[in-house]
């Protein structure tokens, strides 16, 4: 799969789906889907979640993105789709949510593909949707993951 391609919308992903029909995706779908998040989202890491085996496995794949402000502004307006999703929902903040370990891919990829900036704004937003109480159920090792990614 090429990534730069399906950010640009110029391919689907290995099921057929454009990015705009993720980001169509309802609540629900969001919630219930566990093969998007590694798309929308690339690392240089194989996901441990999900075995579709689709990753930035080059420099050049890296590169890509990276020199493409299209596939970053992409990768950007997905983050901004998820913490939507995030804002709308309540059932995440809780101890153990699959939820986190999606939100520690987006800072990853975030930093990785668009810029430290952009990742530590989306973790300052992903901390100011929280109340206190929120933050009391979330683990501490899954807010220091937050932290250092």
């Amino acid at each position: 799969m090429n990534f730069k391609n399906f950010l640009l919308a110029k391919e689907t992903d290995f099921k057929g789906r454009a990015i705009q029909d993720i980001w169509n995706f309802s609540d629900e779908q969001i919630e219930h889907t566990h093969d998007f998040i590694q798309l929308l989202f690339p690392l240089n890491e194989n996901s441990s979640a999900v075995f579709h085996g689709y990753y930035l496995d080059t420099p050049s794949s890296i590169d890509a993105i990276k020199s493409n402000t299209l596939a970053k502004e992409s990768v950007l307006k997905s983050s901004k789709w998820f913490l939507g999703f995030l804002d709308r929902n309540r059932h995440w903040r809780r101890r153990q949510d699959h939820n986190y370990l999606r939100i520690t891919r987006i800072i990853k990829s975030l930093r990785l593909l668009v810029s430290d900036q952009e990742a530590d704004s989306f973790y300052q937003s992903i901390l100011s949707i929280l109340n206190d109480e929120d933050k009391s159920k979330i683990n501490y090792e899954t807010l220091s993951y937050w932290n250092n990614a």
